[in-house]
């Protein structure tokens, strides 16, 4: 009995020492893409504040020389160059991250996301993100005259919130071009696939 016992007993044991390696391996690789995922956001930050960014940006002008961007480092590598050409802040829900070319999947999942179609600066310039802690989640507690700092490649700008609303996921109004200078902000609703959160902010004057 008592050998039966020993021999559980130590079963058990392997079985926790194996738990707690899987569990801190797990948390280290989180941990150090965490990591990553900061350095790569700080780095674009300071380059957009600095102010010799003009000739820091100079050095990594994109290969089709269409714009100017920063590459990802710690991406994957994929056809398309992952570009960060700006940086986000929402200081209301604690939210800091980049600003990505495009809005495929491998965008989406490495930063923020700016359309096709939208400038980078002057207009209206339009992102997407996923609703995930990391990204979007939060956006439904911004309220009107809540502020955002929009930190780009071709300048700063600082925007206050004036319109929030569900759209439909077929309505692109909200993204049309503008004269004066706005930030519209679109991610997904969850358990509601047919419809889309939009933020939308004006220049702070």
């Amino acid at each position: 009995m008592k050998k039966k016992l020993i021999g559980i007993t130590k079963v058990i044991l392997l079985l926790l020492i194996i738990a707690i390696s899987v569990g801190l391996t797990i948390f280290l690789i989180k941990y150090e893409k965490q990591k990553e995922i900061q350095h790569n956001i700080d780095y674009i930050y300071n380059i957009y504040n600095n102010d010799n960014s003009q000739d820091i940006l100079n050095k990594y002008i994109t290969e089709n020389y269409k714009q100017v961007g920063v590459e990802v480092e710690g991406t994957e590598k994929t056809e398309e160059k992952l570009n960060a050409i700006a940086v986000l802040e929402i200081p209301k829900i604690g939210f800091k991250d980049i600003v990505l070319e495009g809005t495929t999947q491998d965008v989406l999942a490495n930063g923020i996301g700016l359309f096709e179609h939208s400038p980078i600066l002057n207009g209206n310039v339009c992102l997407a993100g996923h609703n995930t802690t990391r990204f979007f989640a939060k956006l439904n507690e911004l309220e009107i005259g809540d502020e955002l700092k929009y930190s780009s490649c071709l300048g700063t700008r600082e925007y206050l919130v004036s319109n929030k609303q569900v759209i439909s996921e077929t309505d692109w109004s909200m993204l049309q071009s503008k004269k004066d200078n706005y930030i519209t902000l679109i991610t997904c609703v969850k358990n509601q696939p047919e419809v889309r959160l939009c933020v939308q902010a004006i220049e702070k004057i």
